[in-house]
């Protein structure tokens, strides 16, 4: 499977970069594209991929200004300069979605807690993530392109103590990118929350501000985490993040109807790609980790279901505190239930 990924990765890159196209005659429409990951992020391998797909396959009709590592906008203001206008496309992370609309967080309730990455990700490009979509168009007039880009399931990583029993997570400050249901999440477990940019997070933990942070594996390596002093990984699989694509509506609806459909095409062509080198660099990141002298801990199901057994009960409170729809809610359950028995 692996090698497969592999392959078709390297195929698609060699279509995008080698393959020629012929010049349109009038001037490309250019757009800006901002995300807050650096280049060597899952997200960004794939949307190198996206864009020289995008100007092949337009024939040099579309351009992109691509600005990474948050050089324009941090990710929690992309939302918001999508929504004015000030940035044409941008992928944030869905945790930062929450703020326009609260049910973005309800991959991180309890009831999402421990399960298989393969449901997870047929519940979003099926009903739940098409519901969603439908939810940040209408707030932020956008476009969402189609399918959400992968970033992997989180786990904790620490400094100074690992997170082996439910005992151990307390008192220790965790850093959250953000979403609510995060936060009280962790803070069931008895941890203390912090949010702090991305950018950010490697001064925290070498300062001692945070004792350690919720994210995915890849993040951990691309940043070289074990430099600030982190030892201990704990897999808990608390949330599959992903990152959602979209598109300013007003600059969507000027563009010619042919051109957007050039976008949607592209966009589903590359999809899984990212996905699939996602699962290539999570293997190479935990290798690395280990190298470099992180400890990686994989819960036994027993613990687990005492994790479990502590969150479950504040899935309503959880939902009452955000201000998410109880009836949209119960039906994501069924359809998480019926997911399950297929």
């Amino acid at each position: 499977m692996k090698k497969l990924f592999f392959t078709l990765l390297t195929m698609v890159l060699a279509i995008a970069l080698i393959v020629p196209y012929s010049s349109a005659a009038d001037e490309p429409i250019t757009f800006k594209l901002s995300v807050e990951t650096n280049e060597k992020m899952d997200v960004n391998v794939g949307l190198k991929v996206f864009r020289c797909l995008l100007e092949k396959n337009s024939k040099g009709r579309l351009k992109v200004d691509y600005y990474h590592s948050a050089q324009l906008y941090k990710g929690k203001d992309v939302p918001k300069a999508l929504k004015i206008g000030t940035l044409h496309m941008g992928v944030p992370g869905i945790w930062l979605l929450d703020a326009i609309d609260r049910h973005a967080s309800i991959t991180s309730l309890p009831m999402f807690y421990g399960l298989p990455d393969e449901v997870l990700t047929r519940l979003i490009d099926m009903e739940v993530g098409k519901s969603l979509s439908e939810r940040f168009e209408k707030k932020l007039d956008v476009k969402i392109l189609g399918r959400w880009y992968w970033h992997g399931n989180s786990g904790v990583g620490t400094k100074n103590k690992p997170i082996r029993t439910l005992e151990d997570w307390k008192g220790q400050k965790i850093r959250v990118a953000g979403g609510a249901a995060n936060a009280l999440r962790l803070e069931a477990f008895g941890a203390k929350t912090m949010l702090i940019p991305w950018p950010d997070v490697p001064m925290a933990m070498i300062q001692g501000t945070v004792d350690g942070l919720v994210t995915g594996v890849v993040p951990v390596r691309t940043a070289k985490l074990w430099e600030t002093g982190l030892r201990y990984w704990t897999q808990d699989n608390a949330a599959f993040v992903f990152f959602v694509p979209m598109m300013n509506g007003k600059f969507w609806r000027s563009l010619p109807k042919d051109l957007q459909k050039v976008i949607l095409d592209t966009w589903e062509e590359q999809v899984d790609y990212e996905r699939g080198n996602l699962v290539l660099l999570e293997g190479k990141s935990r290798e690395e980790m280990i190298e470099n002298g992180i400890e990686i801990i994989y819960p036994p199901q027993e613990e687990m279901a005492r994790w479990r057994a502590r969150i479950m009960p504040t899935q309503e409170k959880v939902v009452e505190e955000t201000g998410m729809d109880k009836d949209f809610v119960a039906r994501v359950q069924k359809s998480i239930e019926e997911t399950l028995k297929k």
